[in-house]
Order: structure tokens, then sequence, then C-alpha cells
């Protein structure tokens, strides 16, 4: 039976001691950890704000659609309800969501027009 020549690692040939690798990764997962933190901060300062944006503008959307679809749940008949019971099968999963989400109470000074870009 023929055996496998074991593999050793460069430091091991010259008889020193695995200390320095070690220590070589362990340098190495700092480095990737201050990158990880510097990608996550410049995110923040750059592209945050955008994608919140974007998502409270894809929310409103959907508010505006599923209104439109069975607004006459909340007591606003908008459809006819033809149009708008063939779809509800696509809507039914989300409509309690959307209900409480809709339905909820709100405070005067909670959306954007009152947020203090800048300042």
């Amino acid at each position: 039976m023929l055996r496998r020549p074991r593999m050793t690692l460069p430091t091991e040939e010259r008889g020193m001691s695995s200390r320095p690798l070690t220590m070589t990764i362990a340098l190495l997962r700092k480095v990737a950890s201050f990158a990880r933190t510097l990608r996550e901060v410049f995110y923040g300062a750059t592209g945050y704000e955008f994608e919140r944006q974007a998502a409270r503008l894809r929310g409103d959307l959907e508010n505006l659609f599923l209104f439109m679809l069975v607004g006459d749940t909340i007591g606003v008949p908008i459809l006819p309800p033809y149009y708008a019971l063939r779809l509800v099968p696509y809507v039914l999963p989300v409509l309690p969501l959307w209900q409480r989400r809709i339905l909820r109470e709100r405070h005067p000074l909670e959306s954007e027009e009152f947020d203090l870009h800048g300042v």
C-alpha cells in the first residue's frame, strides 16, 4: 500500500514553530474586519439614505395598489368588485399586514417632510 507523503508547512521544514503563521492569520482577520467596517461606514455615508428612500417609495406604491384593489375592506370602494375579486388570490397573503399598516395610529410629525436633512 502506497502512502502519500505528509504535507509540511514551510516553517516546519526549517524547524521553526507555527507561531508566525498563526500571527499572520490573526493579522489577516483583523485587516478583513477593518475592511468590512470601512465598507459599512462608506455605505452608510453614501448609499443608505438612497436605499431607505427607495424602500419607502416601494411601500407607498404597494399601499396605493392594495388600496385600489381591496379598499372596500376598510370602507373605501374604488375599483369595481369584479376586477378586484379576480386579483384577490394574489393579494390575500399580504392583506392582514396591509390592513394593520394602513390603520395604525401615526404621529403628526412622522412623515419625511419634517426630517432635518443636513442639519
